[in-house]
């Protein structure tokens, strides 16, 4: 029955199967209104595409072909790129994938028309073939935000936590936090005003978006992903300091940028509510903590659920099933996280820190092995599909000359905006240090040459501090001397703050109530990818000539900073209320076997070497024990590497 017969010019309307076929007009040409519905209610194949390259098995065979030959590309690019050093320090990985992204787009989007309906005659099999292709180009061009949160993010977060070193990480949780949160609430506010005070001078190129789209534009460009900047920092084993500082900002100010991207997206559109700014605020302070808290607390107990299940259920006899259930550990949380409205990121965090932490040690030692590479290759095939994903969208976007000048100004604010949310907070933190609790009797600047009974004092936290006679002026207490930021570390900050995949997807889900979407989304674009070829490609220059220590041994910079000793009372818990509930006690030596306090002691002893300090039966005299013999080097103490070479004089800065 063709579809002229079913038409009526008398009151203008069309059937039910008329109805069905209009579902499609809007990707179609008008042309196409020619094709033939047979009786019995089928439709021919051209009429199955609609709007989406997914709805036949050829377009998602082609979509399939050429997205995974791009990354076996950049996965073998990427090798050639590691093979020369000097190549490897000037691009970055990340800025290569992108290249060849960008290269990709530009290709398709030459070879592809992406306008339908001008050559579309002939027969229904050409026809087909012509949509297909054009539904495929167009879903390659483009860069699916859930796609993008739901399924490649969590592996990246959930391998960052899992593969983390937890004593470090926690050392510098306060300052991590300060970033993360004020720091991303500071940045978001400097650009939202630095942008509409240019408006105001008309200096956007006639761009004139509304003050509260600046303020939720200012706050999903505060979301950091430093991926080339930590990636050079794991070549070169930089400071740990540093390198944990820019990794838990960029993870945690991720989920505050999406927090405060959602509570001030609200107002677009709505600009009567926008005086209520202080309630705006007091809203997004209640939301992210009952979040954060909420999101922590979910992971925490994720890990430890999974440790319990995994000591109830003995599975190591089959070691496949037990793989594969493991790795359901990357997915469940985040989504469960989700599903209640809670931050999916910070969830699948604390799920990784706290499965590695508790639930490996119940695997067998096949399992524990094959889990971390899993975890490591996925994670990077994810972080290797977002960079493709990011270069192949940029031809996908419009260019016109106003949005240039806008997205040059924004570039500028993201900078002040980064500049002002660094120094002053470091300068706070670092001043907060003084006023440590007991810091009074842990502030030697000059130290003379004492007797060895001058140095016998243990503080009450069981690590060694010297008797000083006298002090001249307060300087940072020895037992935080690692947690003061300095100046080059500052610097190094600063020049971290990338921008990358999360601000990208929050531009794709801008409001678009006044029609600016398009701006905000190419502004993001170019900040990306100015970011990531001029801080990306200069990270390895910048640490030279910040002078920043590199070919840091983490082991080595936890002993010597007694970092596990600083977190003795998370270990006390753990080893009263948690290890012996949720960790196997095994016969035959598989998983971990829980030693007595004394044992442990008389094997140490045996050896004459004191064994892993984070034992779970560590007992506190054996960790006092230890601490006594670090009292034969001064520069445990925090007195500077002078202290060494003339002991009778040294000063801690």
């Amino acid at each position: 029955m063709a579809y002229d017969d079913q038409y009526d010019p008398a009151d203008d309307t069309y059937d039910y199967a008329d109805e069905a076929y209009d579902l499609a007009d809007d990707t179609y040409d008008q042309a196409d209104e020619t094709y033939d519905q047979t009786d019995d209610g089928q439709t021919n194949d051209s009429n199955m595409i609609e709007s989406n390259w997914f709805m036949s098995d050829e377009g998602i065979s082609s979509y399939s072909v050429v997205f995974l030959s791009l990354l076996a590309l950049v996965l073998i690019l990427s090798k050639c790129l590691h093979d020369v050093p000097k190549l490897a320090a000037i691009v970055p990985e990340a800025g290569m994938i992108i290249i060849v992204g960008i290269i990709a787009g530009y290709l398709i989007y030459l070879a592809t028309p992406l306008s339908s309906g001008d050559d579309q005659g002939g027969d229904d099999d050409s026809m087909f073939n012509s949509e297909v292709s054009q539904f495929v180009a167009m879903g390659l061009l483009s860069f699916s935000p859930k796609v993008f949160f739901f399924v490649l993010l969590p592996p990246i977060i959930f391998n960052s936590g899992y593969n983390l070193k937890r004593g470090v990480f926690f050392r510098h949780i306060t300052p991590i936090s300060l970033f993360a949160c004020f720091g991303s609430a500071i940045s978001t506010f400097v650009v939202a005003i630095m942008l509409d005070t240019l408006k105001g001078l008309n200096l956007t190129g006639g761009f004139n978006p509304h003050f509260t789209e600046l303020l939720a534009f200012g706050a999903l460009i505060s979301a950091t992903d430093p991926v080339s900047t930590l990636a050079v920092f794991q070549a070169k084993k930089v400071d740990p300091q540093l390198f944990y500082l820019v990794f838990g900002e960029s993870v945690l100010n991720d989920a505050v940028g999406l927090v405060l991207f959602k509570t001030l997206s609200k107002f677009v559109g709505d600009e009567d509510s926008a005086d209520k700014i202080m309630d705006s605020v007091l809203e997004f302070l209640l939301d992210f903590s009952v979040s954060f808290a909420g999101s922590m607390a979910l992971g925490l107990f994720a890990g430890l659920a999974t440790a319990f299940f995994f000591k109830k259920v003995d599975m190591r006899g089959t070691p496949i099933l037990e793989l594969s259930l493991f790795l359901l550990i990357m997915y469940m949380p985040f989504f469960a996280s989700e599903l209640i409205e809670l931050s999916g990121i910070v969830t699948i965090l604390f799920t990784g820190i706290s499965t590695k932490r508790y639930a490996t040690q119940n695997l067998s030692e096949s399992t524990q092995q094959n889990v971390d590479a899993l975890f490591r290759v996925t994670a990077h095939l994810a972080e290797a599909t977002i960079f493709i994903d990011l270069g192949l969208s940029v031809f996908g976007l419009s260019f016109v000359s106003s949005k240039w000048i806008f997205a040059g100004w924004a570039i500028l604010a993201c900078l002040i905006g980064r500049a002002l949310n660094i120094y002053p907070l470091r300068a706070l933190y670092n001043r907060s240090l003084l006023f440590a609790k007991g810091s009074n009797r842990q502030r030697p600047i000059i130290v003379k040459q004492q007797s060895r009974n001058e140095f016998e004092s243990i503080n009450d936290a069981g690590t060694d501090i010297p008797s000083v006679p006298s002090m001249t002026h307060s300087v940072t207490p020895v037992v935080k001397k690692d947690l003061k930021i300095r100046n080059n570390t500052a610097h190094m900050l600063w020049f971290s703050g990338l921008r990358g995949a999360v601000a990208y997807a929050c531009a794709k889900t801008f409001p678009d109530h006044y029609g600016n979407r398009d701006y905000f989304v190419f502004t993001t674009m170019v900040i990306v990818l100015f970011t990531v070829y001029v801080f990306g490609c200069s990270t390895e220059f910048a640490l030279k000539y910040l002078e920043i220590e590199i070919n840091v041994d983490e082991n080595a910079y936890m002993e010597e900073n007694n970092t596990e000793m600083k977190m003795i009372t998370l270990n006390t818990i753990e080893n009263r209320y948690i290890f012996p509930f949720i960790v196997r006690h095994d016969e035959n030596g598989e998983g971990v076997e829980m030693q007595s306090s004394e044992n442990w002691a008389s094997n140490s002893k045996a050896s004459g070497q004191f064994r892993d300090l984070n034992h779970p039966s560590a007992s506190f005299a054996e960790r006092k024990e230890w601490a006594i013999r670090r009292r034969e080097s001064l520069y445990d103490y925090g007195l500077g590497a002078s202290s060494r070479m003339n002991p009778s004089f040294s000063t801690c800065d």
